[in-house]
């Protein structure tokens, strides 16, 4: 058996099951810097997973629900938000938490905790100064994605998006097709704890969340132990496209140069919006 897989930009994959079932993960593409396509050309919607609240992984899950009847699986803080925002028929949604086990028939999904980068700690680690203490929320967080992204550009419904769409609990999941290999949604930064929370993984291909633009620079240690962590045979790199217009480009090589020097890893980049097909004949 094979399973088909695209990315789409951000955190956003859509994957056909062996089932013939598809699977939305943080669906975000009329917004996306990225996205080669729309939301009006998905052709099918099982399933959605979130990983967590932020827009850029949301905004879309309303237009796949009204199509579709997925069922949704989410934290509180991001079912909240679909409910409330977008009108999302909250009987699609399913609320999860780290430790949680999803099956369905072809399918078992494993929910494993994660956690979002501090734009704070961000701003200092690239550039050796603190924010100013009192400083507005808000401000914090364009403060830290200017650095980050290295533009000052955000869309123009930014602030509004944010204060609609809270983060929540971050989540991270491993999918398992019956009889087929193991797929880890790390949507995640690369602290300690989550890299020990990764070896429960056992996968094999590991979406890695590599952070974008300049952020990645001194992470890539960091983000390669929570690929190597997860046991995986293939990593595949995401949410490092732009994610506003004018963001420097994320560069790569040192993070493929880490997982280069390891024979058993092989690091495959996905063009946005190309379909790959990955063959699951020999279960992991």
């Amino acid at each position: 058996m094979a399973f088909k897989m695209r990315w789409l930009g951000t955190a956003c994959f859509e994957i056909v099951l062996p089932s013939k079932e598809t699977l939305v993960i943080d669906p975000y593409v009329d917004d996306s810097v990225s996205s080669p396509i729309t939301a009006e050309q998905f052709e099918g919607c099982e399933y959605i997973f979130i990983t967590h609240g932020h827009y850029d992984h949301v905004l879309d899950v309303g237009k796949l629900a009204t199509r579709f009847n997925p069922k949704i699986f989410c934290s509180d803080v991001a079912a909240a938000s679909l409910t409330r925002v977008q009108g999302v028929n909250s009987d699609l949604i399913t609320t999860v938490k780290p430790g949680d086990v999803v099956r369905k028939e072809g399918l078992t999904v494993e929910v494993l905790r994660g956690m979002h980068v501090d734009f704070a700690s961000e701003y200092r680690r690239l550039t050796g100064r603190n924010l100013e203490r009192g400083v507005e929320p808000m401000s914090v967080v364009k403060e830290g994605l200017r650095v980050m992204l290295g533009t000052d550009h955000v869309p123009d419904r930014f602030e509004e998006w944010m204060g609609k769409y809270p983060a929540g609990e971050q989540l991270n999941y491993v999918f398992e097709p019956a009889g087929g290999r193991r797929l880890y949604m790390a949507g995640s930064y690369p602290a300690p704890s989550v890299i020990e929370e990764a070896k429960k993984a056992r996968t094999y291909i590991t979406l890695l969340q590599v952070l974008p633009g300049r952020t990645v620079g001194g992470m890539e240690e960091q983000i390669a132990n929570l690929a190597i962590a997860s046991g995986c045979k293939i990593v595949i790199p995401q949410h490092h496209d732009p994610l506003f217009r004018g963001s420097v480009e994320t560069d790569l090589s040192e993070l493929k140069r880490i997982l280069a020097a390891r024979s058993d890893i092989i690091f495959q980049e996905l063009v946005p919006g190309r379909w790959y097909t990955f063959d699951e004949s020999e279960a992991a």
